[in-house]
């Protein structure tokens, strides 16, 4: 007997998602519905029709929820659902599914990769055995064994950890989330900020924080920004921003390179006004050779590869498509958040 086809509506704010998930194997098995190209108005038209949608980044507010009488099944290409209405789907029973993305969870590990680079001081460490600088030290190497070795023979200051530290993450969403988790598996205070506080239900579940701006600023021991670029997130961080922060912080940048003022951190980090910085995007990429920062020591860069790995590319959206027909099949599909 053959398995029904399930009209699946595909946000359709970018092209290339729509045709990354047209060419999925498991493709076959939808009629995929897409408004790419007329406008997110389009999807109320649409949606009329589908028994299913895949939303990323486009609103699925009540009255669309209501106004789609086939529609059994939402799933979210992510973690974050503040642009579904989820009551709206609630009250009519339609689970709506979130997914962990793989890509995410790539960002906030490199995140978590800048933050121990800068903590632990890698960076110099590895410069220190590559240069071997124990001969400009007067030191011979010895043979170790389990008792005698020379711990931080090259003598590098301020090797910090991530346990016990606080981290402000301005931006909780898919990938704030991500970094979330992975700073409380360090034993880290997570504190954040966004224009829309979460509901305490989200804030018990990452474990985290709100505070105001300027209270983030003042009070943790590494900032991570993770929130879009908008003409609003322009330079957010500048000048002002580094001079409320602790002489002892960190600026992690995994976001884009224009929410940060790159000469005034520049200049932050000169003065001392804050510690180091991790950075893997620049207002300009790749980096200028003429950039100040390539001259400084408390920097850690990279050259923005916190975006995806070819794993992610090629597991995020199957298992988008995999959990959908998980529900269409009778079977329990994973991470639904309302019933």
């Amino acid at each position: 007997m053959a398995k029904q086809t399930i009209r699946l509506l595909v946000d359709s704010g970018s092209q290339r998602f729509v045709e990354q998930v047209s060419a999925l194997p498991d493709a076959a098995r939808f009629e995929i519905l897409s408004y790419a190209g007329k406008g997110e108005e389009a999807l109320s038209g649409l949606i009329q029709h589908a028994d299913a949608v895949y939303i990323y980044q486009h609103f699925l507010p009540e009255e669309l929820i209501q106004s789609a009488p086939s529609l059994r099944f939402i799933q979210k290409h992510g973690l974050n659902c503040k642009n579904i209405d989820v009551a709206a789907a609630t009250k009519r029973g339609i689970p709506v599914a979130t997914l962990p993305l793989f890509r995410n969870a790539t960002v906030a590990e490199h995140a978590l990769a800048l933050m121990l680079a800068c903590a632990r001081k890698i960076i110099p460490g590895h410069r220190a055995v590559e240069n071997a600088i124990y001969q400009e030290m007067g030191i011979n190497p010895i043979r170790t064994t389990q008792r005698e070795h020379r711990g931080n023979w090259a003598q590098i200051e301020g090797v910090s950890e991530l346990k016990g530290a606080s981290v402000g993450i301005i931006g909780l969403g898919d990938i704030g989330m991500e970094v979330a988790k992975r700073c409380r598996a360090f034993e880290m205070d997570v504190f954040y900020h966004q224009r829309q506080r979460h509901s305490g239900e989200i804030e018990e579940r990452f474990e985290a924080s709100f505070l105001g701006f300027d209270d983030l600023l003042d009070s943790v021991d590494f900032l991570v920004l993770v929130l879009p670029h908008t003409p609003d997130s322009e330079a957010l961080i500048g000048a002002p921003e580094f001079a409320r922060m602790k002489p002892s912080a960190t600026l992690i940048n995994v976001a884009r390179g224009a929410v940060v003022d790159e000469d005034a951190l520049a200049d932050a980090l000169a003065n001392g006004q804050i510690a180091m910085a991790g950075l893997d995007v620049y207002r300009e990429e790749p980096l200028p050779v003429s950039s100040p920062l390539l001259a400084m020591s408390n920097v850690v860069l990279t050259p923005h590869t916190g975006g995806g790995s070819q794993r992610s590319r090629a597991l995020d959206r199957p298992a988008a498509l995999a959990n959908i027909l998980r529900f269409f099949d009778g079977e329990q599909p994973s991470g639904v958040i309302n019933l």
